[in-house]
């Protein structure tokens, strides 16, 4: 016991005069294991905030399901309640936990597919016009956004897989209320509006030129639909231009590398989006992770072909060009777009992200 207790004793006479000799040594390391122990702690943090995010039920295996392509398709659905700017009616967190899901609680006022090439180098962004008249199954003919009003996202996402024969791997509600928080957090989203226009609605001019959207404006910029010539594709185009400008303010602006604009990015998310229960916090960490170096020049903005606006008896409806629409997601899904993309036509928003 004695030799044990002296060698215990030497040693940590040795560690103390080494430690008197590197000093600075020393306290560089205490500082290192300081530094790493709060960026674990961060990590986890951000590990739960991505957990906590809501998750509801989805099964979309059945009969005649179409096949599944490369790289990801993740349905992106942006829920609007039946007024402007209050926050009132129903809330998406409560909705999406309820055992059934609420009809006609909620509209979908933006209705897009995201697909991240397997090489995550590359990405597409199609809006689908919410007035597209399809096919709802058990339905019948209807506007493609009566699909979530009548059976929530599984309904939704049946609606989009079965009209053009895209697999869907995931889909994600997000709350349009939840854009003016984060816009704030990005202490802005840059936008640029090509003529000024006036929201007929809500009163709120928009002058030709540059615009730092933050709080009720960024809500009001991708909410807008009436004082625009083209209507709900202006309005699309305006949704586009906002995603756009948040991806780019997050990689310009250092968000990435900004552990308190990251995290607040973080906590937001968990308020801001719900998504299917499939989509587990280790698929969306790595998918984060492999698709990092992606940035917004590398991302197409798209509206699926169509024909324009018609009418079906008292109803406005967008008619789709489903030969082209379906040719082109099927480009998309193999990750052949670009090819695709040379030899055909089709909405784009322009790649300066300037808006109508």
């Amino acid at each position: 016991m004695r030799i044990r207790s002296s060698r215990k004793r030497s040693r940590h006479t040795r560690f103390k005069h080494w430690v008197r000799r590197h000093k600075a040594l020393s306290t560089l390391i205490v500082v290192a294991l300081l530094l790493l122990a709060l960026l674990i702690a961060w990590l986890i943090h951000l590990n739960r905030q991505l957990g906590e995010i809501d998750r509801f039920p989805l099964n979309l295996d059945r009969d005649g399901r179409p096949a599944q392509g490369v790289g990801t398709n993740i349905l992106l659905l942006g829920l609007d309640d039946n007024d402007y700017l209050d926050d009132v009616g129903p809330d998406m967190h409560e909705l999406v936990e309820g055992e059934q899901w609420q009809a006609g609680a909620f509209r979908s006022d933006a209705i897009m597919v995201l697909h991240i090439n397997q090489d995550r180098q590359q990405a597409q962004l199609i809006s689908i016009p919410r007035d597209s008249w399809v096919t709802v199954p058990g339905h019948g003919k209807n506007k493609i956004n009566a699909a979530l009003s009548l059976g929530g996202p599984e309904l939704a996402a049946r609606t989009v897989e079965d009209t053009f024969d895209l697999y869907l791997d995931h889909v994600m509600l997000i709350d349009f209320q939840g854009f003016r928080d984060l816009s704030d957090i990005l202490d802005g989203v840059k936008v640029n509006v090509s003529e000024t226009t006036t929201d007929t609605l809500s009163g709120k001019v928009w002058a030709a030129g540059p615009h730092d959207l933050k709080g009720n404006d960024a809500l009001l910029f991708v909410r807008q639909r009436y004082g625009l010539a083209g209507g709900d594709f202006d309005r699309m185009h305006r949704q586009q231009a906002f995603l756009k400008a948040v991806l780019d303010g997050v990689v310009s602006r250092g968000t990435v590398f900004n552990p308190v604009r990251i995290t607040r990015l973080a906590d937001e998310a968990s308020e801001l989006v719900a998504v299917d229960e499939h989509f587990t916090t280790k698929k969306m960490r790595a998918l984060a992770i492999s698709s990092r170096g992606l940035r917004s020049h590398a991302m197409r903005f798209l509206t699926v072909p169509n024909l324009g606006s018609g009418t079906v008896g008292k109803a406005s409806v967008v008619k789709l060009d489903m030969a082209k629409a379906t040719e082109m997601f099927a480009a998309v899904e193999a990750d052949r777009f670009e090819g695709w993309y040379a030899h055909n036509e089709v909405d784009e928003m322009a790649a300066n992200g300037v808006v109508d």
